[in-house]
């Protein structure tokens, strides 16, 4: 596509072979040139976005979902993660406290993520505690969080003197990105169901949300019989995830098969590593940075898939933030069978 100068460039240059004269650029015609070029070069970059909203490769948000739903597809959407948050006090009380449904609690971070009560629960006369069913006040993966870390009450009753969470909050995750939904297009070409393939139970599994990655297995409980296998972004998909599963292939299952949907089997993968850092990285720096890429690797492998260590290394020199690196002897390839998934599990980095 031609830049506006080019443009302009063009029509000064046919401008002076048809006049014969030269260009004056504080002339009126040089600024009526100017407008002209200006709304040519508009029009272009307006046809080259279209051009790209035309295919799946290249188009991007609801465009992209309009070329989605021509395949059958839809948009995943952003789900919150859920967990529980247990209220104390220091000394049995006399008398129940009510902890109503909507309670608030929030993470110490300097962004913090908040916690919502779903449900009415007291502290009974005698105890000192009670655990009760939250939900992350936004949709999104930073509601996934680790064990103690919501420890602000913003809006609990005063009798309340500490909250924390002794599980982990999981199961949020964030909207289906374009590159996310991108991928799952291509694979209804590469992958073409038919009605009897995996292909077809897979992506009536992933069809639904809280649903990050599927893998159907024929005949493991004998002829007619179909396992799929599901799992969550950064746990095991929830029970209401997989029972919904469960009804969309019943429904859509072929004649005298017997299809079970079920959790696949959460296997950890650990990295233990010595790096040797890029000039002006810190440790910390580097152990957050290349943290973060093991896992988006890890979590990248489907059910059933292959850790590969070229893979990996690969992705931490990628990150820019190192030149070298060596594994430590336990470090190998590793491969799932078609029931598992791996997950990130320990972290070793060594930086030099």
């Amino acid at each position: 596509m031609e830049t506006y100068d080019e443009i302009y460039g063009r029509m000064k240059n046919v401008y002076e072979q048809e006049t014969g004269d030269s260009f004056n650029e504080k002339s009126d015609i040089a600024i009526r040139l100017k407008v002209l070029a200006g709304e040519i070069f508009k029009m272009q970059t307006n046809l080259e976005w279209w051009k790209r909203q035309m295919f799946a490769v290249s188009a991007s948000g609801e465009y992209l979902d309009k070329l989605a739903s021509q395949r059958g597809i839809e948009r995943k959407k952003a789900m919150k993660s859920t967990g529980e948050i247990t209220f104390n006090i220091s000394q049995p009380c006399s008398h129940d406290i009510v902890i109503p449904k909507g309670c608030v609690v929030a993470t110490a971070d300097t962004v913090p993520v908040r916690f919502v009560t779903t449900e009415d629960e007291e502290i009974s006369a005698g105890n000192t505690l009670v655990s009760i069913y939250a939900e992350a006040e936004q949709a999104g993966s930073n509601g996934n969080i680790g064990l103690g870390c919501a420890v602000v009450p913003v809006s609990v009753p005063t009798e309340v003197e500490t909250v924390t969470n002794r599980v982990k909050f999981t199961g949020g995750c964030d909207a289906e990105t374009d590159d996310e939904l991108r991928k799952r297009i291509r694979d209804t070409y590469v992958n073409t169901s038919n009605g009897t393939n995996a292909a077809y139970y897979e992506q009536l599994a992933l069809s639904v949300d809280g649903v990050a990655k599927a893998c159907a297995v024929g005949k493991v409980r004998g002829a007619g019989t179909v396992n799929v296998y599901v799992t969550g972004s950064d746990a095991a998909a929830s029970t209401n995830v997989v029972a919904k599963v469960q009804a969309i292939v019943e429904k859509q299952r072929e004649l005298n098969v017997d299809v079970i949907v079920a959790n696949a089997q959460r296997t950890a993968c650990n990295m233990s590593v010595t790096v040797y850092a890029e000039d002006g990285y810190s440790s910390d720096e580097v152990k957050k940075i290349l943290g973060k890429a093991f896992s988006d690797y890890v979590n990248s492998i489907p059910i059933g898939g292959t850790f590969y260590l070229t893979e990996l290394g690969a992705r931490l020199i990628d990150t820019g933030c190192v030149t070298n690196y060596n594994w430590n002897t336990d470090m190998q390839d590793l491969t799932a069978t078609k029931s598992q998934c791996f997950t990130p599990g320990t972290v070793t980095i060594e930086v030099k």
